[in-house]
């Protein structure tokens, strides 16, 4: 009985170290859009200028910042929390912000709550990105990557 009780107790022991790791709540590394982010007070005197690239060329989807960014190369991103995919490409993207051209956005967006956006554009499912000329048209669209692809598509559509 005794060479049965030690498998047990192992897979209760695993069993219950997945379900809590399981519990643990997401971070959203995501940075707050750039009309809400404030700047430390000991940064006084110090270059902010990527902080403040890093809001404007990442940030949160709302339809206000959206339309106003429409002289700019926009890309949506259809993220959600749950998908380890977009995890990575959020990570990917806000450490390598400093490297996204200048008039380049991406609009991290939330693929569960934006339904219409989803739609207008055939996003069926999430790391979705799509690229938007200024009209709101979809340019192109791909699923998967990160920086590197937002990049080269952004570049592609530049010279159309």
């Amino acid at each position: 009985m005794n060479k049965f009780l030690l498998p047990a107790l192992t897979a209760a022991l695993i069993a219950a170290t997945a379900a809590a790791s399981m519990t643990k709540p997401a971070t959203d590394t995501m940075v707050k859009p750039a009309d809400t982010m404030t700047k430390p007070a000991d940064m006084a005197g110090h270059d902010t200028s990527s902080m403040d690239k890093m809001t404007k060329g990442y940030q949160v989807y709302s339809k206000a910042a959206f339309d106003a960014a429409k002289g700019s190369v926009r890309v949506l991103f259809f993220h959600a929390t749950w998908c380890p995919n977009c995890k990575g490409a959020d990570a990917d993207i806000t450490k390598n912000l400093a490297k996204l051209p200048a008039g380049v956005v991406i609009f991290k967006t939330d693929y569960d709550k934006e339904t219409a956006l989803k739609k207008q554009y055939a996003v069926t499912y999430q790391h979705t990105f799509v690229l938007v000329d200024a009209q709101g048209k979809a340019l192109k669209k791909w699923a998967g990557g990160g920086l590197k692809e937002i990049m080269a598509n952004a570049a592609a559509a530049k010279k159309m």
